[in-house]
């Protein structure tokens, strides 16, 4: 007789009868996703958690004079932004391979409690220094929101109705372009520039509280179930069953030190020079000499680590996701710019406040949304998706080449139509590449894929953000030197530095009541945006290519392929948490992608 005590091991049986809302482990695999009104609970929370990302992005641009002129810092305004860049870029392989290895829910209220934590101590910040920690936090939760939500999105929704749910969520990284510089401005001008990071706070509490139990009550995250034989043997190669050690060293620690240092002196170089740093500097010369050296490094680590490296080189070798990140890296360039830059030619070059600028931004918004939402509902019924994006970015083509020709007194159907145009484009493109992740890759590597996604497009925006400010500010400081050489601005000393200084609304500051200086700092502004926009054209006209190059799959077929091997592995007896393996492979000899022998994903869902 043992003189152990009996270990009771519950039976799935047993957790069914105990939690209603579980659903059976042989249960179809297609019922094992969510619907109805509990699917749409977990999309509404990751609406308004993506909406905290998103927002925080938007709305401080409006506060940020404010704010350096309380902290007299003026000489900090540029750490206010970058600082939120630098984490929200550098961490998002490092989010990744976290989705991978721990609970996704887990994770991703972890980032949720963090981008919070941030935000408060912008809130409450007492000095410039209190508040660029409060931004870098904040920067550093908010690294892992999207792709937390694209992974969530693809472990509760059947992969043909991933593109509709992905464009509901993605969605809010449009809306916060109006809604941010609109709430910011009234903050600002009516209360408190703390505001804009207080109104994170209940938001943020709704989110966690919504996540927790909404994915605690059904057994679609389930990570944690039994799935030892009679001999203690771990039947399922689930990667987050792995010892906590274990887990850790599989995240690549040197790959995340490597990669963190790259992509930080890269950025601190693009945000320097040009700017606050001529280019030969030697802080920004090294930053740019060090991101050269250990990318180099990254890259040889990532080839010696195989299968357990940050970025695991077997997921780059898919045609689809390779391409598709660079497809985000134009298409997030030219979103940054229009975001960042097209207010100035409301507020500086026809004189709009804050508030009226985030209005005259409702005619970029509206066709973006439904782009975004009816392009996935298409995707989601016929599976085809890379000719609407091939199709979004040619009217985006369309949309950009008319803003490139905006004058200052362009008519409001000129420029609203102009919006209207780009941003439909922007909108049905935009999207998809998620959804190419979701499509080729096992759901092992979902996580890996997201945040690949994730990192192109932030990436692509902060490089686009350090362009359109060297091309913005030396048009503006030449065109000045040259008006003035004319004879048709003053000859005041300083007067480039000093049209940056006032800010777009306050141009009349510098004109001493003459209209016509105003209407030629007004034509300077004009020239200098023109200019900007012209690497929104750019960009856009190099994303084609790439997206030509992805493979042409078909989600619905896919997914087709995919529950009929889950089904036939159930019919023999494998269970539910079944390989994809062949589904996979069939899909790829038919769309004559790489082999990359791909892991079996014997993995649950969370």
């Amino acid at each position: 007789m043992s003189d152990h005590p009996a270990t009771t091991v519950a039976t799935d049986k047993d957790r069914e009868l105990a939690n209603p809302f579980l659903i059976p482990k042989n249960a179809d695999p297609q019922d094992r996703y969510l619907s109805g009104l509990h699917l749409h609970l977990v999309i509404a929370c990751l609406f308004f958690g993506g909406f905290l990302m998103a927002l925080d992005t938007n709305i401080i641009n409006v506060a940020v004079p404010k704010i350096s002129s309380d902290f007299a810092s003026l000489a900090d305004i540029a750490w206010y932004g970058n600082a939120y860049l630098l984490t929200v870029t550098a961490f998002q392989p490092i989010y990744g391979s976290a989705y991978k290895f721990f609970r996704t829910d887990y994770v991703y209220r972890v980032s949720v409690i963090v981008f919070e934590l941030g935000s408060i101590l912008c809130a409450a910040a007492n000095g410039s220094n209190m508040f660029i920690v409060g931004r870098a936090v904040a920067g550093l939760g908010a690294a892992g929101l999207l792709q937390g939500a694209l992974s969530i999105i693809s472990q509760v929704v059947p992969l043909e109705k991933r593109p509709l749910y992905m464009g509901v969520v993605i969605s809010v990284f449009v809306i916060t372009v109006t809604v941010g510089p609109v709430l910011g401005g009234v903050f600002t001008e009516y209360s408190t520039w703390r505001w804009c990071f207080w109104i994170n706070v209940p938001i943020g509490a709704v989110v966690l509280v919504g996540i927790t139990f909404t994915l605690r009550a059904t057994n679609v995250v389930h990570d944690d179930d039994d799935s030892s034989d009679e001999n203690g043997t771990d039947t399922n190669k689930n990667p987050r069953r792995l010892p906590l050690k274990t887990k850790l060293l599989n995240m690549d620690p040197l790959g995340c030190v490597l990669f963190l240092g790259a992509i930080c002196s890269l950025l601190l170089a693009l945000q320097w020079g040009g700017q606050t740093k001529p280019w030969k500097h030697p802080d920004v010369a090294g930053c740019l000499a060090g991101s050269a050296a250990l990318s180099v490094l990254f890259g040889y680590w990532q080839w010696k680590r195989g299968d357990d490296a940050l970025i695991p080189l077997r997921v780059l070798k898919y045609r689809s996701i390779w391409t598709g990140g660079l497809v985000l890296f134009f298409l997030g360039a030219a979103a940054y710019v229009n975001a960042l830059f097209l207010p100035f030619y409301f507020q500086a070059v026809r004189g709009q406040t804050p508030v009226q600028t985030g209005v005259a931004f409702i005619p970029l918004l509206l066709p973006q949304l439904v782009g975004l939402i009816v392009v996935g509902a298409i995707v989601k019924v016929y599976g085809h998706y890379v000719p609407y994006m091939l199709a979004g970015e040619l009217i985006a083509i369309a949309g950009q080449a008319m803003l490139i020709r905006l004058q200052p007194d362009s008519t409001t159907a000129y420029w609203a139509g102009s919006m209207a145009v780009a941003g439909l484009g922007t909108g049905m493109a935009m999207q998809l590449p998620y959804t190419a992740v979701a499509v080729v890759l096992s759901d092992e590597d979902i996580p890996t894929g997201n945040a690949i996604a994730v990192l192109f497009y932030q990436l692509g925006g902060a490089i686009a953000i350090s362009v359109g400010q060297v091309i913005t500010i030396t048009t503006l400081f030449d065109l000045v030197a040259e008006r003035q050489g004319e004879g048709l601005l003053p000859g005041t000393p300083f007067l480039a530095q000093m049209l940056l200084a006032v800010g777009a609304p306050n141009l009349h500051l510098l004109t001493g009541g003459s209209a016509a200086v105003l209407a030629v700092l007004r034509e300077i502004w004009n020239s200098a945006i023109a200019k900007t926009m012209i690497v929104s054209l750019v960009v856009v006209v190099a994303s084609v290519p790439f997206t030509l190059g992805m493979e042409w799959l078909n989600a619905v077929k896919v997914a087709e392929e995919r529950r009929k091997k889950e089904k036939e592995h159930d019919t023999a007896g494998a269970g539910p948490e079944v390989c994809r393996t062949e589904a996979l492979e069939a899909r790829d000899e038919k769309a004559g992608a790489v082999d990359v022998n791909i892991k079996s994903d014997c993995s649950d869902r969370v």
